[in-house]
């Protein structure tokens, strides 16, 4: 279960990981699982590397994906962010895992709107850094345009 601490920095959703209440039966369902389940939850995760082809025509129908991140050094979760948002996924995409706070800014830059954090303070810390975002120069899932090309106009 999540947690919902409120804190919210434009579109962002910042939560914090409750290890108190977790439950098997609360887990979301992977791919596979889902794909396979009569009826279809809401929401899935994605597991580093996984294929995610199988659910392309189904995007519209999922509020939030969640990305797995078992280590800060796997950085597969941006890929993934990314290639979805160029589908045209536009729900929640969730980084779950252990990223890290020096990742913030670039995992909103691929996409991701939802941090699933594992303590409090790393969520209020996170809220003060993407609230002073900068404007960037190169185009991400955010902004595609580049900045010289959004001067030109």
């Amino acid at each position: 279960h999540l947690i919902n601490t409120a804190a919210q920095t434009e579109s962002f959703q910042l939560s914090v990981f409750d290890h108190s209440i977790a439950d098997d039966h609360a887990v979301t369902p992977s791919i596979g699982n889902w794909l396979s389940a009569d009826i279809k939850p809401s929401r899935i995760t994605i597991a580093p590397g996984e294929d995610f082809t199988a659910i392309l025509e189904h995007l519209q129908n999922l509020q939030v994906i969640e990305i797995q991140f078992p280590v800060f050094t796997d950085g597969r979760g941006f890929s993934t962010a990314r290639e979805l948002r160029e589908r045209g996924y536009t729900g929640t995409l969730q980084a779950t895992g252990a990223f890290i706070l020096d990742q913030i800014e670039y995992l909103s830059r691929c996409g991701f709107n939802a941090f699933e954090f594992q303590n409090e303070n790393h969520a209020n810390i996170a809220k003060i850094r993407l609230a002073q975002r900068q404007e960037v120069y190169q185009g991400d899932a955010r902004q595609p345009l580049p900045l010289f090309r959004r001067r030109a106009d």
